[in-house]
């Protein structure tokens, strides 16, 4: 069969001058069917004219099904695909899945897919292409026979969507490896270096409250074997890749096996492409040793999560009192020279004007190389909406698509939406336009290429003040 995937078009990470991830989940679904001529269409890539691009592509390829992953502030793109593909050919069965189906299937149910992957998607839609390359028509009783035996897929039955039990979760020691040459398109970047993405690890066993993870895959910790990785980091050296980002959801939750990786990468020549990575406080500060083993397998950029100076607020998000542990962490990690992506939420329902502003102070006195601070964002189906939703906190439940983290969907007890939409980049402006904030600034150091696009990036700020809508994806189908 035929088979198209398409992840869409909304910025990763909506920094879209700076990097273009490409999605690596697509990537998975086409190793996992190795018979079919599966393609990933990145359009994140195409960012402009997207209907036009898109319309060509399927009269192109001709695809037998159609796969759309998507995140929740993606999925007002997703329709728009689905509407395209349907217009030009409502006999292709579409297949959607990611993040935002998983958490909410139940509320997706009139729009026009055929099946829905709930969960982790390998499996199911392996099994998935086997039942329609085995039964070309949907409503066959065989066909729904085979559509009700696999777990985690959600299916039209007539008028009715059928949700099947759950999945289990994937053994990831036997999933093979991400097929990158179904990409259609090539050309993502970080600044102005080649980049891709790799996976060691999935899941996460911590209770933040804010988090999707747990909603995704439990609360499960899986590793890949480290000779996998290994060999998934060949073939990316082998392609040119020169920066790496590491898409894990909790990479420092085994320390001694991020340590080995390390040794790894170096021993076999991996550590002249560069790694990027998110870990966590307490992993990073829990052991002196793994801070100098990652500088030797050129990790250079460390995104932490430390999220607040109140402790009232690292309570509420239920991340426990990390604040003297990100001062060791942050210590470990400026000792050997790698550069630290520090990760702030403002927005929380006690704050004042005086705790924002303390946290940007904060940011600014552990002088991480870059500071991230974002509003407390009500994702879908997690037990922070439910808890905002009932104190009547959310100023915004229903427009997902300005759900980037960036922009504030929430009031506090003491500030309107409006107010710390404001406050909060007016803060940002303080802190990224000081010259004090260039010191001693790892960026700054090694001359990074490119870093002129971090700068040009900020001015978004200074639009977002009067807009509220920093960071929005800019990308047109029309």
């Amino acid at each position: 069969m035929k088979i198209l995937l398409i992840a869409m078009p909304d910025a990763s990470s909506n920094f879209h001058r700076m990097i273009r991830v490409p999605n690596l989940g697509l990537c998975s679904l086409a190793a996992a069917v190795p018979q079919h001529d599966a393609r990933v269409l990145d359009l994140v890539l195409v960012h402009r004219g997207i209907r036009r691009y898109l319309q060509n592509y399927l009269a192109e390829f001709r695809p037998d099904v159609v796969g759309i992953g998507s995140m929740s502030f993606q999925y007002e793109s997703a329709r728009t695909v689905m509407a395209i593909v349907r217009e030009f050919d409502p006999a292709i069965p579409i297949v959607v899945g990611g993040y935002h189906a998983s958490m909410v299937p139940d509320e997706l149910e009139k729009d026009p897919f055929d099946f829905l992957i709930r969960g982790e998607g390998e499996t199911p839609f392996a099994r998935l292409i086997e039942a329609l390359a085995s039964h070309r028509s949907l409503t066959s009783a065989s066909a729904t026979a085979a559509f009700a035996a696999i777990p985690g897929l959600s299916w039209r039955n007539g008028a009715e969507v059928v949700h099947n039990p759950p999945g289990e979760l994937a053994a990831v020691d036997f999933l093979p490896l991400p097929n990158r040459k179904a990409r259609v398109l090539a050309g993502f970047t970080y600044l102005t270096k080649k980049m891709d993405v790799v996976e060691t690890s999935r899941g996460c066993t911590l209770k933040c409250s804010f988090c999707s993870i747990t909603n995704m895959y439990g609360r499960s910790f899986r590793r890949y074997p480290i000779e996998r990785v290994i060999a998934d980091l060949k073939q990316l050296k082998e392609d040119g890749v020169q920066t790496v980002l590491i898409v894990d959801d909790n990479i420092t939750l085994d320390v001694p096996r991020l340590k080995r990786l390390c040794d790894a990468i170096a021993e076999n020549g991996l550590n002249s492409m560069e790694y990027i990575v998110q870990a966590s406080v307490l992993g990073i500060a829990s052991d002196p040793e793994l801070a100098p083993k990652m500088a030797r397998a050129n990790f250079y950029l460390v995104f932490l999560g430390i999220e607040s100076t109140h402790q009232k607020n690292l309570a509420f998000l239920k991340k426990g009192n990390i604040k003297e542990r990100a001062d060791q962490a942050i210590a470990l990690l400026r000792a050997n020279n790698i550069a630290i992506l520090g990760g702030f939420i403002i927005g929380n329902p006690d704050d004042t004007a005086e705790d924002v502003k303390a946290v940007f102070d904060y940011a600014k006195s552990l002088k991480v190389d870059l500071a991230v601070v974002q509003c407390l964002t009500p994702y879908p189906n997690t037990e922070l909406r439910r808890e905002l939703l009932d104190r009547g906190l959310v100023t915004n439940a229903a427009n997902l698509r300005r759900y980037n983290g960036f922009i504030c969907n929430v009031k506090t007890n003491h500030l309107s939406n409006k107010q710390l939409s404001r406050l909060m980049n007016w803060e940002n402006i303080k802190m990224f336009f000081s010259p004090v904030w260039f010191k001693d600034n790892n960026f700054v150091k090694r001359r990074e290429k490119g870093a002129l696009k971090v700068m040009i990036n900020n001015l978004e700020y200074f639009r977002a003040w009067f807009t509220g809508d920093q960071f929005a994806s800019r990308h047109r189908f029309d």
